[in-house]
């Protein structure tokens, strides 16, 4: 059997957890190691968005609510291709120009409507309810920027996205959904016999299992997929445009990881498995509260017939 430990002096970075999120959202994991000097900063908005900040080095940039876009923001006030960003630059100066690309709740600078305007330090870009503030930084500034978002939209201890952000990304995911008649799918893992492995090996022992846990479930996820910790040791991850069978796949491969896992703490060997249930939002499921409550309700009956498993609704 294949098994993987987790040694006393082996660190868990936060860092290493969390930049594929970043990456998601527009955000480099060190500014030291680019030259970026024009960025964005969400500062009203939607919960999922506000905080985010983003940096560019390129000539134009778009922002919409198109994934595809540089500046992708999940407010339904703004256009898929909303407006547009050229920067001019040469040795003696750079230049911001936005220009409306025919939007339709419109693009306004400072509270101005505008179809094109040169953008300086401090300016606020209103697009449908979302504003983002116009900076020019330094490299000290855009490590600021990093560090105040993940602070703010992570779990301190493993680094997953925190309760309120993924329960945000979660009613997000669901309008998104709902609007394009797509579906997508979400799996509560729930660590079984957490409180004796506590109260076996103490609770320092248990935020190493923590850590670890959440290390195996981030590298089985795709760039898309999203994670946080909703729990003491309960965890939600949304996979979109994911059915059902899907989800269940990528569940019990998590799972057959975790059984086969090891924490080391002290010379003593901590193992346990987990449960999760899984759900799927769709024409007959299409709210974010009732498709949490199935998944929630397939993970209480893992945990009543034996743990170790994973069900579905199909199974209740």
């Amino acid at each position: 059997m294949i098994r993987k430990a987790i040694e006393d002096t082996e660190e868990i970075s936060l860092l290493d957890l969390t930049k594929k999120d970043q990456k998601k959202s527009g955000i480099h994991p060190s500014a030291k190691e680019s030259e970026f000097t024009l960025g964005f900063t969400v500062i009203h908005g939607k919960e999922v968005d506000f905080g985010k900040h983003f940096n560019f080095s390129e000539r134009s940039i778009t922002i919409g609510r198109n994934k595809s876009h540089q500046i992708s923001l999940e407010d339904e006030k703004v256009s898929k291709t909303h407006c547009e960003i050229c920067i001019n630059r040469n040795h003696e100066f750079e230049q911001a120009i936005i220009k409306d690309l025919d939007s339709t709740n419109g693009t306004y600078v400072n509270g101005k409507l505008v179809k094109q305007e040169v953008l300086k330090s401090g300016d606020k870009i209103g697009i449908g309810d979302t504003v983002l503030q116009v900076s020019s930084n330094d490299a000290i500034e855009e490590e600021y920027h990093t560090k105040l978002f993940t602070f703010a939209a992570t779990d301190s201890l493993t680094g997953l996205y925190n309760r309120r952000y993924i329960f945000n990304e979660l009613d997000n995911q669901s309008r998104i959904a709902r609007r394009n008649n797509r579906v997508f799918s979400i799996v509560i893992i729930d660590i079984d016999n957490f409180k004796q492995l506590n109260d076996t090996y103490g609770h320092l022992a248990g935020d190493d299992y923590l850590k670890r846990l959440s290390i195996v479930i981030s590298r089985s996820l795709r760039e898309q997929d999203i994670c946080g910790r909703v729990g003491g040791e309960e965890f939600l991850i949304i996979l979109p445009e994911t059915r059902l069978e899907g989800a269940l796949n990528l569940a019990n491969r998590i799972r057959e990881q975790i059984e086969k896992t090891e924490v080391i703490r002290r010379g003593r060997t901590i193992k346990t498995t987990i449960s999760a249930g899984v759900s799927q939002f769709d024409m007959y499921v299409s709210d974010s509260r009732t498709l949490y409550e199935l998944a929630d309700l397939a993970l209480q009956k893992a945990k009543k017939t034996g743990r170790n498993k994973v069900i579905t609704l199909d199974a209740i």
